[in-house]
């Protein structure tokens, strides 16, 4: 039986919008690079995820401006990555609207009595702006930045069971990422749900598979 849900936070409970290419573009301006902005984000996300699994921890602040610093080196562009980061760390407080469908959800949640937290790869600060602005309300949340550790890591959810004291059997991780929100939930025999709005997702060879596939958070209230 279902009786606590663990949220991912931004493309699940909260719309990321297209703020970050955005970013993106704009450092690029500023560094005059003739540099297809899309493709420039995917490598600077890939080299940003890489350093998340390293001996090191970072905060999400200081790993944009060590994996640009990287991107840079890569493309061959000069600039102060310290300085030119700026942009993306500031759409880390841009306007973000929560999803249509979570405050209904939530609300139908509690009233059948179950628990609900927050488990996010983000730093606190900007978690805790974004749930204040789009006013949702949650007695537990947990950050990478909190625990120390990112998502897949196995910690990251063993984490979040010791601090509620909440079997695993009874927890359903929910998320639109597969390797965040379902391999790593997984990992430790968690159920996991992947949110897949829009519909376009390849669930068929994932190993290991969701427990559920969602296109919409209120599906929720008719699983548990």
């Amino acid at each position: 039986m279902i009786r606590h849900i663990i949220f991912d936070c931004f493309g699940t409970l909260i719309d990321t919008g297209k703020g970050s290419i955005q970013a993106v573009e704009q450092i690029l301006q500023h560094v005059d690079a003739k540099v297809d902005a899309k493709t420039f984000y995917a490598d600077w996300k890939k080299i940003k995820k890489q350093m998340m699994n390293g001996d090191i921890f970072y905060n999400e602040k200081t790993l944009f401006t060590l994996s640009l610093a990287e991107n840079f080196r890569k493309y061959g562009i000069i600039g102060d990555a310290e300085l030119e980061v700026q942009p993306m760390i500031q759409s880390l407080f841009a306007q973000r609207l929560v999803f249509p469908e979570v405050k209904d959800t939530l609300k139908g949640l509690t009233e059948k009595g179950i628990d609900y937290a927050i488990g996010s790869t983000t730093d606190t600060d900007s978690l805790l702006y974004y749930l204040e602005s789009n006013q949702l309300t949650f007695e537990r949340i947990y950050t990478s930045e909190d625990m120390q550790v990112y998502k897949p890591h196995p910690n990251f959810y063993r984490t979040i069971l010791k601090r509620t004291a909440w079997k695993v059997e009874e927890c359903l991780f929910v998320g639109d990422s597969y390797m965040d929100d379902v391999y790593g939930p997984k990992s430790i025999d968690m159920r996991a749900a992947l949110l897949d709005r829009k519909g376009n997702m390849k669930i068929s060879p994932l190993n290991p598979a969701p427990d559920y596939v969602l296109q919409s958070l209120k599906e929720l209230i008719t699983i548990v």
